[in-house]
């Protein structure tokens, strides 16, 4: 039986087809970041030449609307992407989100749920024994971030699904024979995608760890669920998370969130640690629900 990751195979990419399709994306990507800059000169007194930070956008055009910008390249190259699947690579656009013969929503409802009650769980505890983490709610701002989280956000973590789980490690098992080194290589490239965050430079290239690990296990949930859908949701449940609940002014994410946290960055062993427990709990609790095979079955 095709697994997932193996239906690249059965139409596999020429490198033509692949140069097309990562420059089209690098290309849509670029053009959509253009629209924060252009919204900052049309109301500000800069010129186009003007170096620009991120604080300078947020105390021009404010936070919520530079948030807007930050995510629209991603809804531009999430259209982009699936045309290229379409027209380029001859293949069914659903053939990168799933094996299944439809998209199954509630797999995304379900993971969306479960990681977002948990991380309200655990952050409820960290709050709790915080006095660096402050309650923010102002209404007039948290409703229009609440509206552009949901709307924007899922085009971002589904594009990362589809270009990191869909298209990259299908052709990696394609290309060197190995489910094992097709979620290792694409989580690593994957974890390697988040180098230029702010987080990086505020807290140090160890934290890199943390997305290539995430990007592995997301990998995994692929491979062992025969598609995406689980991993969407996680995605979409995290990076959601991130935006409306707890925020600070050193991660990517610098929203009018319901709390600020004031604390210094950090990010310990003991943090990664109990991040790594929190997957494989996770990894546990949806084989039980989906009933899935031996683990280590998914590797041969």
């Amino acid at each position: 039986m095709t697994r997932f990751i193996d239906l690249s195979s059965k139409n596999p990419s020429t490198v033509l087809q692949v140069i097309a399709t990562v420059l089209l994306v690098v290309f849509f990507y670029l053009f959509g970041g253009v629209g924060l800059h252009v919204d900052y000169i049309l109301n500000s007194s800069a010129v186009w030449s003007d170096a620009v930070d991120i604080q300078e956008y947020m105390s021009t055009l404010g936070s919520n609307r530079v948030f807007f910008w930050l995510l629209f390249p991603f809804l531009l190259v999430f259209v982009v992407f699936l045309c290229a699947i379409k027209w380029i690579h001859k293949r069914k656009t659903l053939s990168v989100f799933t094996k299944r013969s439809q998209f199954d929503w509630s797999r995304v409802f379900l993971s969306f749920s479960l990681v977002f009650i948990i991380l309200l769980l655990t952050t409820c505890i960290q709050i709790f024994f915080s006095e660096e983490i402050i309650w923010n709610l102002q209404w007039h701002r948290f409703i229009p971030l609440l509206i552009i989280s949901f709307v924007m956000i899922p085009f971002q973590t589904t594009l990362e699904e589809l270009l990191f789980r869909g298209y990259l490690m299908p052709g990696l098992k394609t290309k060197f024979g190995s489910n094992i080194l097709a979620v290792l290589i694409s989580g690593v490239f994957f974890g390697l995608m988040h180098i230029g965050n702010p987080e990086i430079e505020a807290i140090g290239y160890h934290v890199l760890s943390y997305y290539i690990i995430i990007g592995i296990f997301l990998g995994c949930l692929a491979v062992f669920d025969n598609g995406l859908e689980l991993s969407i949701g996680f995605h979409a449940a995290n990076n959601i998370f991130a935006a409306l609940i707890v925020s600070n002014d050193w991660q990517v994410f610098q929203t009018d969130a319901l709390f600020l946290d004031y604390s210094a960055p950090e990010f310990s062993l003991n943090m990664l640690l109990v991040s790594i427990a929190f997957l494989i709990l996770l990894v546990f609790i949806f084989k039980r629900i989906y009933r899935w095979r031996s683990l280590k079955d998914y590797w041969v």
